[in-house]
């Protein structure tokens, strides 16, 4: 394949640009807390949804906003219609409306949530349909891990957590079941189902439609009973259809904890592109952010490693993929020191890649305080609008702000080289891996080999005689590697290769 790589002076390339297209600081008071945890791209205009916390009197509140192209905003509270709640997605219809999905509760004096609302905004923020559900007893609605997608039949299809009705949310076992809705665009319900997790795990990263069938799919670790990451499918009357899991050691050794699996895209029926964060271990337990290309059998096709191995930070994400186009895909996260004390970081970085998994190119955001980014959404001019909060230690701010394709543009400082197309063969490999490698004639490359989890086995000069490089790996353990090169100081992602 060939790869487009940009590089700035050492490791990864990054364009470290200085400024965005537009920010807006949320105002909040002293007494409470703003949080937005979903949104969407919806014609000309961008919706966020969330809470508002009340300290005082220990509630939420679902607000949402509505942006225009030049951030200007319109917001509204819907406390007056749902005293205890928030909302937890918006989905952009395309016609400048949104859907959303919120969890509410009668009784504001508890933590129980026993209803779902869906409503149909526009940017006016007013209220265009809504539908109201109680969830059959004995379950509540649980956590804020819901989805909602359009169908190609215009029928919008909803999925939730369902929990065990206790007191208090904190005892509810993490083993949740699941809920489907489907209603058509007038919030009329079509359909209602509810499936049995037989998992131990029951978490929901993302919910896709499977393109040119009647299925979806649930991303997540539910439906598997062994704490491994999966995804199953139902079939387009909402039924439970088949599960499979990441953890096909032969095929990715070692990404058998991924964390906030986000699919915004599929490529077709049989593929599909996949951000994760996957463990690296170096010393200590570390994350990094990985685009995976994928099939429907959860085999791993190809990968992008967005972080440098020798990263002494987290990094971390949550609904972090906007596909806008195939050129065009935007990948967030987050960093951060360590798992106890996160807010003496304050760095987002935005990855722009492509469909064949090109890195184009990187932006970071600092801050004055520690930013948690939640998601990214697309925009109508190929833009994105990048959506967290900023933590001093004692209080969160929502913060948003929109970025374009040119905030990635590439300076003239930055130099820019073709990786050349290679053949890897044998590929399984057992002992000597020999790559094609055109236009480099008996020259000195320095050839790095690192695992799945980022540890370095290889690390040295090779020369390539006859447009070969060729290498022994003997001495490696049976799995899947990744081969670096650099040539002229500069680094080349290489393909990955099995040894067995």
């Amino acid at each position: 394949m060939l790869r487009l790589l940009i590089l700035l002076l050492s490791v990864f390339m990054y364009v470290k640009a200085e400024s965005q297209q537009w920010i807006v600081d949320y105002p909040y008071s002293e007494n409470e807390m703003v949080c937005f945890t979903g949104g969407d791209v919806s014609g000309e205009y961008n919706y966020s949804v969330g809470f508002r916390y009340d300290k005082e009197r220990d509630v939420y509140n679902p607000i949402a906003l509505c942006f225009d192209s030049d951030g200007n905003y319109k917001d509204k509270s819907y406390h007056e219609i749902i005293h205890k709640g928030y909302f937890c997605y918006a989905l952009g219809l395309g016609d400048g409306t949104a859907f959303v999905v919120a969890r509410y509760g009668d009784d504001v004096k508890n933590d129980v949530y026993e209803k779902l609302w869906f409503a149909i905004i526009d940017t006016e923020m007013e209220i265009i349909r809504e539908k109201r559900v109680e969830i059959e007893k004995p379950y509540i609605t649980y956590g804020n891990t819901m989805h909602a997608l359009k169908n190609d039949k215009n029928e919008i299809v909803v999925v939730s957590q369902i929990a065990r009705h206790v007191s208090h949310e904190e005892d509810y076992n993490h083993s949740c079941d699941y809920v489907f809705y489907k209603m058509n665009m007038e919030c009329d319900s079509l359909k209602c189902s509810y499936l049995k997790n037989t998992s131990l795990n029951s978490e929901i990263s993302d919910f896709t439609t499977v393109p040119n069938t009647d299925r979806y799919a649930v991303f997540g670790n539910g439906m598997n009973g062994n704490n491994v990451e999966s995804v199953f499918y139902i079939d387009g009357d909402l039924n439970y259809v088949s599960c499979d899991f990441i953890d096909d050691i032969d095929n990715y050794p070692n990404i058998l904890r991924p964390k906030f699996m986000s699919v915004d895209h599929w490529l077709d029926e049989n593929s599909f592109i996949m951000s994760l964060q996957s463990p690296i271990i170096n010393g200590v337990s570390k994350w990094r952010p990985l685009v995976l290309k994928m099939d429907v059998d959860m085999k791993v096709i190809d990968m992008l490693s967005l972080d440098s191995f020798d990263k002494t930070n987290y990094v971390s994400q949550f609904r972090n993929m906007a596909y806008v186009d195939q050129g065009t895909i935007y990948i967030s996260t987050f960093e951060y020191s360590d798992a106890i004390n996160a807010a003496i970081s304050n760095k987002a970085t935005i990855y722009l890649i492509n469909e064949d998994l090109e890195l184009l190119g990187i932006k970071e955001l600092e801050m004055k305080h520690y930013l948690n980014v939640l998601y990214v959404q697309p925009t109508l001019d190929k833009g994105c609008i990048i959506q967290g909060y900023i933590d001093d230690g004692e209080r969160k701010q929502s913060v948003i702000c929109k970025l374009t394709k040119s905030d990635f543009e590439i300076s003239a400082d930055v130099l820019e080289y073709d990786c050349y197309d290679v053949n890897v063969y044998p590929n399984p490999v057992s002992s000597l891996l020999n790559i094609d490698v055109l236009n480099v004639e008996n020259e000195i490359v320095k050839l790095r080999i690192f695992d799945m989890l980022g540890r370095r086995y290889l690390d040295k000069d090779v020369i390539v005689e006859n447009g070969i490089l060729s290498i022994d790996v003997s001495l490696l353990t049976n799995g899947v590697y990744l081969c670096y090169m650099e040539y002229d100081e500069r680094y080349c992602l290489k393909r990955i290769f099995i040894k067995e």
